[in-house]
């Protein structure tokens, strides 16, 4: 398996433990962002910009399957 399909793989299988497990926005939240990105040697910016994105994902799909 590639490092791509690993990434695929890991994105699908983090947004499906979030829908189920949901997720938490207490006022430490970015805080607790910036500690993991240190814990796992990324940049602080990349990390904030990854949970971004996955959590605009997640409202969106949301909200589309209200609407229909």
């Amino acid at each position: 398996m590639d490092d791509v399909r690993k990434g695929q793989i890991a994105f699908l299988f983090l947004k499906h433990q979030l829908r189920e497990k949901g997720v938490r926005l207490t006022p430490n939240f970015k805080r607790e962002i910036g500690n993991e990105a240190k814990a796992i040697g990324i940049s602080i910016e990349e990390a904030t910009e990854f949970v971004e994105l996955i959590i605009r994902e997640l409202v969106e799909e949301t909200f589309a399957n209200k609407r229909s």
